[in-house]
This record gives structure tokens, C-alpha cells and sequence, in this order.
């Protein structure tokens, strides 16, 4: 059962959402670093876009705070991703099992690899200023809030983000591929996860067990559209495709008794 009650003031919220943005900008910083690690840093700051995109809608912050962070995370997607992608093939395991010689899997494979190897390429120092002014932004629009605004606001953020993770888990399995459905509950589920970390409460074990899932029906969701976008399509790498809609089909019916068994709403 989700659980986050404001009952009492919760000391220093913009602080904390500011702290986030410090943290931010020294990772965005650290990508021109050529001592760093280019991958960790991309990481770190989805990761940290991602729990500030949340505190900022828990607090009622306007839609275009919101997006200035989106928008960071968006830019460096696609080196993340390609990182995602090949983790999410070798967890999957299949060039060690019994279609490790198919000529599709090798080729995925190889092609994965490659990708990933390339993501570790440092972005121009212009993109990381224009995703500074984005933070930047975020500060701006802090600043223009008091602390006692700030605050008065957290019970119907808390509120919203819950409604919105009913909804939305509500909406899981009424179709058996609808891949929206699944990618909105796992953001919603985020940004609920982001509210109870930013209130200092403990994580719901069930919403971080089902946010996990969650995340891996998105990795292979993403390995799909790649998969069909790079000429691997269902006609060219049957086998492939046999592989990943047999996973697909266990992960989004485990999802389903996951999310009925833990009644979380």
C-alpha cells in the first residue's frame, strides 16, 4: 500500500530541490572532464533529472520548470540508451544459450556492442552550457517561490502524483501491447518513488519491486523499437523476435499479478 501523508511541515523542500540542482550542474560539468567517466556521469544525471522532475510537479511547480529538466535528460538519451540497450541484450543471455549461432542474434549482438562503445563519446561543451541554462532555469523559478508556498503545496502534490499511479496501473493489461500504458505507469511510479525520497520517507518495497519490473518491460520495449527501426525486423530475425515476445509476454503478466497481489491503490 502506497503510503505518504503530510502531516506536519517538512523542513527545507527547496533546499533540497536546489541541492539537487548543485548536483546536477557538477555532473554536467564533469562530462567535459575527460578524467570521468562519460557513461556514469550520463547516468547520474538521468537519475537526478529524474527525482527533480518529481519533486517539482510534488510541489506545483509550473509545466515549463518541468520540461526545462525533460529537456536535459532528452539530450543525453540516446547515449543512455545505447548503454541500456546492450545491457538489456546481455542480461537477456541469449548469445551463451542455444541461439547464440544464429546469425540475428550474433548480429544484434555485435551491433549492440559497437553502439555502446561508442556512447562513451564526450557531447560538445555547447550542449552541456545550453543543459547548464536549463538548470539554471529551474533555480530561477525556485527562487520566485517562498519556502511557506513551497510547503503548502506538498499535500495536493501528494495527492496528484498518487491518483496518477492508480490511474495509470489501473490502465496496465487492457491491451496486450500497449506499450504507452506500461511506460506511463513506470514514470508515474518514478515520480511517486522521487516524492517519498525528497520527503525523506521510506520507499514502498512493493512500488520499488514493481517499478523495477516496470523498468525492464521499458528496457525491452526500447530493444523492440530499435530492434524493428535497424532493419532486425520480425520478417529479417525471426528468432530474434520469437526470444523477445516470449519475454515480453512473461514480464508484462508478471507486472500484472505483481501489481494485483501488492493492491497497492
Amino acid at each position: 500500500m502506497m503510503h505518504v501523508e503530510v502531516t506536519s511541515v517538512v523542513s527545507g523542500i527547496r533546499e533540497r530541490l536546489l541541492g539537487l540542482c548543485d548536483t546536477m550542474e557538477v555532473r554536467l560539468h564533469g562530462l567535459l572532464d575527460s578524467r570521468r567517466r562519460v557513461s556514469e556521469d550520463v547516468h547520474e544525471i538521468r537519475k537526478l533529472g529524474k527525482s527533480l522532475r518529481g519533486g517539482l510537479v510534488l510541489v506545483g511547480m509550473p509545466g515549463e520548470t518541468v520540461r526545462a529538466v525533460v529537456a536535459v535528460g532528452r539530450m543525453l538519451a540516446g547515449q543512455r540508451d545505447a548503454v541500456s540497450r546492450r545491457k538489456t541484450w546481455e542480461r537477456l543471455g541469449w548469445e551463451e544459450g542455444p541461439h547464440g549461432q544464429d546469425p540475428s542474434v550474433r548480429a544484434v549482438g555485435a551491433m549492440l556492442k559497437k553502439l555502446a562503445r561508442s556512447a562513451g563519446r564526450r557531447p560538445p561543451e555547447e550542449a552541456v552550457v545550453w543543459a547548464e541554462a536549463r538548470i539554471w532555469e529551474v533555480r530561477r523559478a525556485l527562487a520566485r517561490s517562498s519556502e511557506e508556498e513551497l510547503q503548502a503545496e506538498l499535500p495536493h502534490g501528494v495527492r496528484r502524483l498518487k491518483r496518477r499511479v492508480c490511474k495509470r496501473l489501473k490502465h496496465l493489461g487492457m491491451r496486450e501491447r500497449d506499450f504507452p500504458a506500461f511506460h506511463a505507469a513506470r514514470k508515474s511510479l518514478k515520480a511517486w518513488l522521487g516524492a517519498q525520497a525528497l520527503l525523506a520517507e521510506p520507499s514502498d518495497a512493493e512500488c520499488v519491486a514493481l517499478a523495477e519490473l516496470l523498468g525492464d518491460e521499458n528496457d525491452l520495449s526500447a530493444l523492440e523499437i530499435w530492434l524493428d527501426s535497424r532493419g532486425f525486423s520480425t520478417d529479417m530475425s525471426p528468432v530474434v523476435w520469437q526470444l523477445v515476445n516470449d519475454r515480453h509476454h512473461k514480464l508484462r503478466a508478471k507486472i500484472i499479478e505483481e501489481r494485483d497481489s501488492a493492491k497497492m491503490c
